[in-house]
């Protein structure tokens, strides 16, 4: 019974901690149709080196640039006050999704997951045996 009981201890913290795993690894990766321009997108391509969304095909610097979008167009129907600024500022710090390396691999969140499913099952291992002595 001690085992059983020990065993669904381990099972539902491993499965308690797997949620969290995909959580912390997941990363938005866009494509071209993804944004409404080649601004929108090149601004995308310029917050993170290296293009990890792989926006530029042909390696040149320039963001989907064979992508077509479709015209820019004003739904409001107002006239602009040029009160909105007219250039976009540069050097920003790239935030990043908080993953350490670039291939995304799930090894750390595994070991992390064993680890709490571990320390849970001993948890539970410890407290059913001071049970049964006491």
């Amino acid at each position: 019974m001690r085992t059983t009981t020990a065993a669904a201890g381990v099972l539902l913290t491993a499965v308690l901690s797997l949620g969290f795993a995909g959580t912390a690894n997941a990363a938005t990766d866009r494509d071209c149709p993804d944004f409404a321009s080649q601004a929108a997108a090149q601004a995308a391509f310029d917050a993170v080196p290296g293009d990890p969304e792989r926006l530029d095909a042909d390696d040149d610097g320039i963001a989907c640039e064979d992508q077509q979008y479709a015209p820019a167009s004003s739904t409001s129907g107002q006239a602009s006050t040029g009160s909105q600024v007219s250039t976009r500022p540069a050097g920003a710090v790239a935030a990043g999704d908080g993953s350490a390396s670039e291939d995304g691999s799930a090894l750390p969140f595994v070991l992390g997951g064993a680890a709490l499913a571990a320390a849970g099952g001993a948890a539970v291992a410890a407290r059913r045996s001071a049970r049964t002595s006491a």
